[in-house]
């Protein structure tokens, strides 16, 4: 549309403005627009060959005038309505040139051409997409290496493993690594992991097929190791997940998951 109104500008159409009866501007194939109400005079507005329409808006007696036409926006004002805001001559110039300009300074930051900046963006784009795959490929070698440590120090609590640390894990993705882990490990029974992330507290219970089968419910005791830490969460009997609002609480929420798992078996 834009460009449409452009090419009736550079065509350097007259504009005729003539008020009619109404019967005649029909006559004449006027557009009447958005269901307006007319008298018995009407304005009419005509466009070269291009247009010809009942308006009471002020016009230029010429499209070259205008000088450039610019879209800014297109919204919804109403069921079938459309509107389009744009700029004209010397402010639809300087818009064009401010965008000019900002592109010149992206592609200054971005150390190329202006005309390309897309296909270095992109490029970027794909180092970063890299670059985050390697991250998450290290962060899973790390968890793998930790969880060697972490896992070694299970309790029994009445004949059932229960793991119950405090770990470094950035968000609760990284302490999905460390229960996906626990359970390729098949090392059975209960895991509770809790991490410390800008300044609130992730939690993560997993509980093992047997377990379950003994009433054991990660849903339930995540539930209450976070209410010890100003926090609530819960999930499926075999995995959960939850947040805290205390991370100085974390250690003795974390400590009370023996009792916790002996109260609900």
């Amino acid at each position: 549309m834009e460009a449409i109104v452009n090419e009736k500008i550079w065509e350097q159409l007259a504009v005729n403005i003539r008020e009619m009866p109404i019967a005649e501007a029909k006559a004449l194939g006027a557009m009447a627009l958005f269901g307006e109400k007319y008298g018995e005079v009407v304005r009419v507005v005509q466009i070269g060959d291009y247009s010809i329409e009942l308006c009471g808006g002020v016009h230029v007696k010429n499209t070259a005038e205008i000088g450039l036409f610019k879209i800014q926006s297109e919204t919804g004002i109403g069921a079938g309505t459309r509107r389009i805001e744009a700029l004209t001559g010397e402010a639809a110039y300087h818009f064009v040139t401010e965008q000019e300009n900002k592109l010149k300074e992206a592609a200054k930051a971005l150390k190329t051409k202006p005309l390309e900046v897309p296909q270095k963006i992109e490029q970027l784009q794909q180092e970063l997409r890299d670059i985050r795959r390697e991250n998450d490929s290290l962060q899973a070698k790390l968890a793998s290496a930790a969880s060697d440590d972490i896992f070694s120090s299970a309790e029994q609590i009445d004949g059932i493993k229960v793991i119950h640390k405090q770990v470094n894990a950035k968000d609760m993705a990284s302490l999905r690594q460390f229960a996906d882990n626990w359970k390729d490990k098949k090392i059975g029974g209960v895991l509770v992991l809790g991490a410390v992330s800008d300044e609130k507290v992730n939690l993560i219970a997993a509980v093992s097929k047997d377990a379950i089968e003994q009433n054991l419910h990660a849903g339930k005791i995540i539930k209450e190791v976070a209410a010890l830490c100003g926090g609530n969460g819960g999930g499926k009997p075999d995995l959960a997940q939850a947040g805290g609002k205390n991370p100085d609480q974390l250690a003795a929420a974390l400590n009370a998951v023996p009792s916790i798992v002996q109260k609900l078996k």
